[in-house]
């Protein structure tokens, strides 16, 4: 078994959050998966590294890349004989049975979240407990990280079939905390194959989908393009490629502090880069830099403090944008996907999202029609919609870590989202 990254350093020395109540889970059960712009202790070398394997076609440094599908998460384990569920870390600890499971998801708002949920528990609690070999859960302690992928029930991709797409497998330290993972995802669908097991009512069981890559067509031409974007960056504070980025991180951080809070005690200034720039609010917190400050400071530092979030994507948003166009780069690139006919998906994306925009900017409110703007810009500035692939993007591992390339996925998914629901 590989432990990759104990789950307490990968918090504090990743993505440099020292606080977990500050640091959200996107995913639930399944935690956070980074981009590799989200991973401060990278050095300009390692982006460069990336982008020249991905535009060649590689990206397995460390296994082959594979398909981030866009489904519905959940994790299970077998205890006793019996298939265990979760959603979340509470669920982690302590696991729900097939009927929690059924209960939980009964009377959904959604009817068809309701049947993924349900059908695919019925599926894996007829499946799982058939594994010769029940060590690989080690007595409900490591789950099977897995997507749902119900056709009648799409997110952003439709697909035309309906499978649980395995991952991998989570190591819990029996707290619901994540403390390593195995790569055994094919091998254990394998196993359910020889048992006749994978195929089950209403849920194919599939491995995680290995994607061929393809060498870029400009390749000279476009790896250029992003080692000249990387330098620019890694030069704005005289930094080398073998620096890591969050230096460039904690620089700018440093520039803010000083562009706007200049005259505070030296001591203060450190508490507040350590307080924005890296979420450690216990070494300096509001109350004490009050008694330090005039009031006119004080209010000063706290209205920043509020637009904390706001200047952290300001922050990262070169280096977001950089990733974000390499992705749809690559995915440009990639064929094997789980979507049966890619082509036809990728036609139908691109009609909605035209049809869907149109009428907005035609009968939606001011506010929305901004919004929608804003990511069409977006989309535009990493391909435009031409490049919009039919996945949410792939996943590969650099140094021991999961991470992913996701294109034009993050801005379909907003606009739809505005389209939809307006949010």
């Amino acid at each position: 078994m590989k432990i990759y990254y104990k789950f307490t350093d990968f918090i504090n020395e990743v993505l440099q959050v020292n606080n977990l109540e500050n640091f959200v889970f996107e995913g639930g059960a399944a935690g956070h998966m980074m981009h590799p712009f989200d991973d401060h202790s990278l050095t300009f070398a390692d982006f460069k590294t990336i982008v020249r394997s991905a535009l060649q076609g590689g990206l397995d440094f460390e296994e082959a890349p594979t398909e981030k599908t866009d489904g519905q998460n959940v994790f299970a384990t077998v205890k006793d004989g019996k298939t265990m569920f979760a959603r979340n870390k509470g669920q982690l600890a302590n696991p729900l049975d097939l009927n929690g499971i059924i209960k939980m998801f009964t009377g959904h708002a959604s009817k068809l979240v309701e049947e993924t949920f349900i059908f695919a528990a019925k599926d894996l609690a007829e499946a799982l407990p058939k594994l010769k070999d029940q060590s690989v859960f080690m007595d409900g302690n490591s789950f099977i990280n897995m997507e749902l992928i119900y056709s009648k029930n799409p997110n952003v991709i439709y697909y035309d079939r309906d499978v649980i797409q395995f991952h991998g497998m989570k190591v819990t330290d029996g707290n619901g905390n994540i403390i390593g993972e195995e790569n055994i995802a094919a091998e254990i669908v394998k196993a359910l194959k020889e048992l006749k097991a994978d195929v089950q009512k209403t849920f194919t069981i599939i491995p995680p989908q290995i994607l061929k890559l393809g060498k870029d067509i400009n390749f000279d031409e476009r790896v250029g393009y992003y080692e000249k974007a990387i330098n620019k960056l890694r030069d704005t504070y005289s930094l080398s490629d073998q620096d890591e980025v969050k230096m460039y991180h904690e620089a700018w951080w440093r520039n803010q502090i000083e562009e706007n809070f200049g005259d505070l005690d030296p001591a203060l200034k450190e508490g507040l880069l350590l307080r924005w720039a890296y979420l450690d609010k216990k070494t300096l917190n509001m109350r004490e830099l009050k008694k330090a400050v005039t009031p006119e400071q004080a209010k000063a530092v706290k209205d920043f403090d509020g637009q904390r979030n706001k200047k952290y994507k300001e922050n990262i948003l070169p280096f977001e944008n950089l990733f974000l166009e390499l992705g749809a780069d690559v995915l440009k690139n990639v064929s094997n996907f789980v979507a049966a006919n890619p082509e036809a998906e990728k036609a139908r994306l691109h009609k909605q999202i035209r049809s869907e925009a149109d009428k907005v900017k035609k009968n939606g409110d001011l506010k929305q029609i901004e919004k929608v703007e804003k990511e069409l810009k977006r989309l535009e500035g990493i391909g435009g919609i031409e490049s919009i692939i039919p996945t949410e993007g792939l996943v590969f591992k650099y140094n021991g870590k999961t991470f992913k390339l996701t294109g034009t996925f993050a801005a379909i998914n907003q606009l739809m989202g505005i389209i939809k629901y307006g949010r």
